[in-house]
C-alpha cells in the first residue's frame, strides 16, 4: 500500500524507515528545514535494531504535495497529541474522506478528537512501546526495540500489520481501543513530568525515597480509575504492562529498586518527552497526566451524584 507519514519526526521517521526499505510507497510529510537534511544524509537506523540505510526517502512539505506524489492508502499520523487536532483539520481540508487515519498520538482522547474532525470509522488507533530519538543528519536512534499495537475494528488492519511486520516490526492487534491507550499512559506518565519540572534522569528520580512514592501514588492512581472504567492494564509490545498493574501495589519497599533499574533500562540514553517540550512552552500533559486526573474527577463526580 502507499502511505503518506504526516509528521516525520523519531516515530513518523522509523515506521516510516522501516516500510520504504521493504519496498512500500511511502512520503514523509516533514518540517522544511529537515528536508535539505533528510536529502542531503537519508535517514539512518541506528542502536537496539537492525542497521540500515534510506538514502533518498521521499519528502514533502505540504500534505498537498504529498497526496499529489503519493496518493494515499493509508496515513500515518506521528505527531504529538497537542497537533492532533490541527493534523486532523489539515487532512479534512485535502484528503479522501475514506483514507484511513493510524493515529500514534500519546495519551487519551486523541482518536475522539479526531473521530469528530474525520469520522470515526477512518481513525485506527495505534501506539509504539519502542524507544526512539531522531538526531541530526537523519540518524534514527532505536534506544529500546519493542513495538507496535493496532486497536479496532476497521477490515485494513489485518493488512497493515502484516506490510509493518514484513518491515520487521513486532505488531500485536487488539481489539478494545481504550485499554490499549490507557496501558500506553500508563507507561508514558512514569517519571515524565518529574523530570520535565526537576530536569533529573528517570533513574534520579527512581531513587529519591519521596519522588519514588510520588510516581508510585500516580500510576496507583491511574489503574484504580481503569478499574473503575472497566479496564485493566494489557501487555503491549515488549512491555509487561500487566505485570505493572499488578506490581505497584507491592510495598514500596520492596519494589523501588526493582522499577528503578527496570526504567533506567527502558529508557536507555532517551529522556521523557516532556523534558524536551517544556522548552518549547509546549507539552503532552493535558493528554496524559491531565486527562487521567479530569476522568478520575469524572468519575468520583459520577458516583458522588449516584450515591446523593
Amino acid at each position: 500500500m502507499r502511505y503518506v507519514v504526516y509528521g516525520a519526526g523519531a516515530v513518523g521517521t522509523l515506521i516510516g524507515s522501516r516500510l520504504a526499505l521493504a519496498g512500500h510507497d511511502v512520503n514523509f510529510l516533514t518540517r522544511p528545514h529537515l528536508v535539505d537534511e533528510f536529502r542531503e544524509h537519508g535517514l539512518r537506523l541506528t542502536g537496539d535494531t537492525e542497521p540500515d540505510f534510506l538514502q533518498t526517502p521521499n519528502l514533502s512539505t505540504t500534505f498537498q504535495a504529498a497526496l499529489s506524489s503519493t496518493p494515499a492508502d493509508v496515513i500515518l499520523l506521528t505527531v504529538k497529541a497537542f497537533d492532533s487536532r490541527a493534523a486532523g483539520e489539515d487532512i479534512l481540508d485535502h484528503a479522501l474522506t475514506d483514507v484511513p487515519l493510524v493515529s500514534f498520538a500519546n495519551g487519551i482522547s486523541n482518536e475522539k478528537t479526531l473521530g469528530e474532525i474525520l469520522g470515526t470509522d477512518r481513525i485506527i488507533p495505534a501506539t509504539l512501546t519502542t524507544s526512539v530519538q531522531l538526531f541530526l543528519a537523519g540518524e534514527i536512534r532505536v534506544e529500546h526495540e519493542r513495538g507496535i499495537g493496532l486497536a479496532g475494528s476497521h477490515p485494513l488492519i489485518p493488512r497493515i500489520s502484516m506490510e509493518m511486520a514484513s518491515s520487521g516490526m513486532v505488531v500485536r492487534q487488539y481489539a478494545d481501543p481504550d485499554r490499549m491507550k490507557w496501558s500506553k499512559a500508563l507507561v508514558n506518565i512514569i517519571s515524565n513530568a518529574s523530570s520535565a519540572i526537576l530536569g533529573w534522569s528517570p533513574a534520579q528520580i527512581f531513587q529519591h525515597p519521596r519522588l519514588f512514592r510520588l510516581e508510585l501514588e500516580a500510576l496507583r492512581e491511574t489503574v484504580r480509575i481503569m478499574r473503575r472504567m472497566g479496564n485493566r492494564p494489557q501487555n503491549l509490545p515488549g512491555a509487561p504492562i500487566s505485570l505493572l498493574g499488578y506490581g505497584i501495589f507491592l510495598p514500596p519497599v520492596l519494589i523501588q529498586k526493582i522499577l528503578g533499574r527496570i526504567v533506567a533500562k527502558s529508557r536507555g540514553e532517551k529522556r521523557p518527552s516532556f523534558h524536551y517540550d517544556i522548552g518549547r512552552g509546549r507539552s503532552e500533559v493535558h493528554w496524559l497526566n491531565g486527562a487521567i486526573s479530569s476522568t478520575g474527577s469524572d468519575l468520583e463526580s459520577i458516583s458522588w451524584i449516584v450515591l446523593n
